[in-house]
């Protein structure tokens, strides 16, 4: 009687977790030449993996704010980012092409506007630069400080359990993790039926190319 019903719940546990990748705590599956930094910079980005994401409590949203509500369901890239950053400026573009790109995929691409100065230029930057996903304020720096920015831009991707699944991305490695995890967690129009019936420097204009150096900006010149 016994081996029986622990054969019913291992089958049940086996059901439970079909198609839900079980996503270590703290253990980062990716190449380390996918990220900036330096291995201790790269082991608190990591310590974040497997963990909820952050809340992104942003104001002034420009192209759609965004919730908890709006975004659960979706991958999520978050683009932490400022005004004065060139690198910044540069993934922009590149920005636009993976929001185009995966928009039928649930795939969400959110830019954080960041850093102690320039914050006040977002709009025009906006404007100038074609962002064509939402973007907003941390006008508070607690996203910042939530995320452990060490430089920008920082680029994290979040699956669609709200689950950290990489932070410290190069631009150039953001579409290798989204495509993963479309690999394990592909879009279902489900996905957003509850929504749908609660609410009737890198690049340039050019491709960016794999470069293990890059740039980035470090978060301790912030705008100097």
């Amino acid at each position: 009687m016994f081996t029986s019903r622990l054969g019913f719940v291992s089958s049940l546990l086996i059901l439970f977790f079909v198609g839900t990748p079980i996503v270590m705590a703290g253990e980062n599956p990716y190449p380390s030449k996918w990220f900036w930094g330096e291995e201790s910079q790269r082991a608190t980005h990591d310590a974040m993996i497997g963990e909820q994401a952050p809340e992104l409590k942003l104001t002034e949203w420009i192209n759609g704010e965004q919730t908890a509500e709006t975004m659960k369901g979706k991958i999520v890239v978050v683009d932490l980012w400022a005004t004065w950053c060139g690198p910044c400026i540069a993934a922009i573009p590149h920005n636009n092409e993976m929001a185009e790109k995966y928009a039928e995929d649930g795939v969400l691409i959110v830019g954080v506007c960041g850093s102690a100065s320039g914050q006040e230029k977002m709009e025009k930057v906006a404007e100038d630069r074609g962002i064509k996903y939402p973007v907003g304020k941390d006008s508070t720096y607690e996203v910042a400080k939530a995320w452990n920015v060490m430089w920008w831009p920082t680029y994290a991707v979040v699956d669609r359990n709200n689950v950290v699944r990489a932070v410290g991305l190069k631009p150039n490695h953001v579409q290798d993790v989204v495509d993963s995890i479309l690999e394990e967690q592909p879009y279902k129009q489900s996905d957003d039926a509850v929504e749908n019936d609660t609410d009737d420097s890198h690049a340039g204009n050019e491709e960016i190319e794999d470069d293990d150096e890059g740039e980035h900006h470090e978060n301790q010149a912030d705008g100097e």
